[in-house]
């Protein structure tokens, strides 16, 4: 099976002892991803927590502008600011529709299940 990944760019980055990291790797969503983020969230009728929560599962690593790395784990609340949970869903929106293009990809992290 085919590892797949994005990248992208955080807008205000997130903070981690005191370092901002503002570029991102994220891998596709697994079922174990997405069962975890589905009972970290309390169900299906909250759709921003769950997405979150798959969110900081999918996360491979995040970049600071010297290079410096950090790889997990990452929590949610390390989402600070509105524009980065954009960039962050928007990426996981892409991811599925990579996913989903290939034969036997994987289902969309777009809704949770009930």
């Amino acid at each position: 099976m085919q590892k797949i990944t994005t990248t992208g760019t955080l807008p205000h980055g997130l903070d981690i002892t005191g370092v901002r990291y503002t570029s991102f790797v994220m891998r596709e969503a697994l079922l174990g991803d997405m069962i975890e983020a589905e009972v970290e969230s309390g169900g299906a009728g909250n759709q921003i927590h769950y997405a979150a929560q798959l969110a900081v599962r999918q996360l491979v690593k995040v970049t600071d502008a010297s290079g410096r790395e950090f790889s997990g784990p990452f929590v949610v609340s390390m989402i600070r600011k509105r524009s980065d949970f954009v960039a962050l869903r928007t990426a996981q929106l892409e991811l599925d529709k990579l996913g989903n293009d290939e034969p036997n990809g994987s289902a969309s992290t777009g809704t949770p299940s009930s």
